[in-house]
């Protein structure tokens, strides 16, 4: 029998505390009505406690007989997704409270997923990154149907777990089929075979194939991008925000894991050429749809589709260029994503109804700072300076150049311009078009606005001085080095 010594439960303290949190708020809201009226801020102080644990906690590297790492790519990664988690519940209080049906159980499932994507994103062995990958889903599935009253939400929420069985499917075959061609399931094992048979063997990459196909119906990436655009339209807006980052962050660090420790690059053409038609196919179709869509919540799902084709091309590259850039991108993506669903869920009164860019109409003079907030997550998702979406897509682009995929940066970039056209319509809408003579409603959220108005902030600073995240993702990258 396993028992974990006292290294082990420290370093796995912030998700302690979120699972322990999270059930402690659901059995307590079952009989108080006060822990049923205040669970959003009982759910933010577990969150800023889990944040504080692992800041200051150790980083033993290796942990949990070699299934979990916790070193400074862990922390880095883990700041983003308790942020995330934490602007998510914040923006859910008064949102769902708006809407009547602000519930306990929300928090606490929006808890455990967010410490299965924590174990995912430092997990070093097959086993624990399914355990992981399987305790950010389940949560997601009730969560993307929990306005169970809706119609459209509980499609969502169906079309997401029928997906995400796929996904599961694909991974733990993967992984069945890694564990038999080398005959263990940890990524340090496998990833050593692999470099020092400085070859591939049809199984192996059968495995392979199966774990990134995978992951790339969590990421959405062509052509595995299909649930993407009713998920994030029927879904919650607050879980809508959440999924848009946190289960892509969690992936792509352990795609990290897998191609940096097997250095694919290296030894498999083959997976250059897949991935890169994959990243170019995604950028491509995500941005050319967003184009034409008047919901703003399908454009953000087109949109992140592009997003995670541009992250791909860091991980095509790896190495410490590669993984750098990635860490940065996963860092201003959830920053810039969850402010832009801050302000849908600020001028959204119900989820029953589309959410179209023509309601934002002359909405900049009406409502300034949420508009502001808005216009400034858009400038960093399109990639203009001097937000951290330029730093982000500067640093991802760089990487390709200097591993001498120039081709992959220029497509890139093209992309990347096409994007600007319809980010730039919502700014556009919200400022150049006048207000429509029957004046839409809104439940207006001082809450919600200083949730929008945070990240916006921390987009600015962050794109004006991104010496300590580039410093702190270079460090976190170092880490995969072995």
């Amino acid at each position: 029998m396993l028992i974990p010594s006292t290294s082990d439960l420290l370093a796995l303290l912030p998700e302690i505390l979120l699972c322990f949190g999270g059930g402690l708020i659901l059995l307590s809201a079952s009989f108080s009505e006060g822990v049923r009226k205040y669970a959003s801020e009982l759910s933010l102080l577990v969150i800023v406690l889990a944040a504080w644990a692992r800041v200051s906690g150790p980083l033993p590297g290796s942990c949990w007989r070699g299934m979990l790492s916790i070193d400074a790519l862990t922390v880095f990664v883990d700041i983003f997704f308790l942020g995330a988690l934490f602007l998510s519940a914040w923006i859910a209080g008064p949102y769902f409270r708006k809407l009547k049906i602000d519930r306990a159980e929300f928090y606490a499932l929006l808890m455990l997923a967010g410490a299965g994507a924590m174990v995912m994103a430092s997990s070093t062995d097959a086993l624990s990154l399914f355990l992981g990958l399987e305790l950010l889903s389940i949560p997601l599935y009730v969560l993307n149907a929990f306005l169970r009253e809706t119609a459209i939400s509980i499609e969502a929420g169906l079309k997401y777990f029928i997906v995400g069985a796929f996904a599961s499917a694909f991974v733990v075959y993967g992984i069945a089929l890694l564990y038999g061609a080398t005959g263990s399931t940890s990524l340090i094992v496998i990833g050593d075979s692999i470099r020092h048979g400085h070859a591939i063997s049809p199984l192996l990459a059968l495995g392979v194939a199966a774990i990134v196909g995978g992951f790339g119906f969590k990421l959405a990436l062509v052509p595995f991008h299909g649930w993407a655009p009713d998920v994030y339209q029927g879904g919650p807006t607050p879980v809508t925000a959440f999924l848009s980052v946190v289960p892509k962050g969690a992936v792509i660090v352990a795609l990290l894991r897998i191609v940096d420790g097997m250095e694919l690059l290296r030894v498999s053409q083959n997976w250059l050429l897949a991935a890169a038609i994959i990243a170019v196919a995604s950028q491509t179709l995500g941005n050319l749809v967003a184009l034409v869509q008047r919901d703003i919540k399908r454009m953000l799902a087109y949109s992140g589709i592009a997003h995670m084709g541009y992250a791909m091309v860091g991980v095509i590259v790896a190495g410490i260029d590669g993984s750098t850039g990635v860490l940065v991108y996963i860092g201003a993506y959830t920053l810039m994503n969850v402010g832009a669903f801050a302000i849908v869920a600020y001028f959204s009164n119900s989820e029953k109804e589309a959410h179209l860019i023509s309601d934002y109409q002359g909405q900049g003079w009406k409502r300034p700072l949420p508009a502001l907030a808005l216009t400034i997550c858009m400038f960093s998702l399109a990639g203009i300076p001097p937000f951290i979406g330029f730093i982000g897509k500067f640093m991802i682009f760089s990487s390709a150049v200097n591993a001498g995929l120039i081709w992959l940066a220029v497509i890139g970039v093209i992309n990347s311009l096409i994007s600007a056209f319809y980010y730039l319509r919502v700014v556009y809408t919200l400022y150049m078009k006048p207000e429509p003579k029957q004046e839409i409603a809104v439940d207006a959220s001082l809450s919600i606005t200083a949730a929008a108005a945070l990240s916006a902030l921390a987009v600015v600073i962050l794109g004006i001085y991104p010496t300590p995240l580039m410093a702190a993702a270079k460090i976190a990258a170092l880490s995969l080095l072995r």
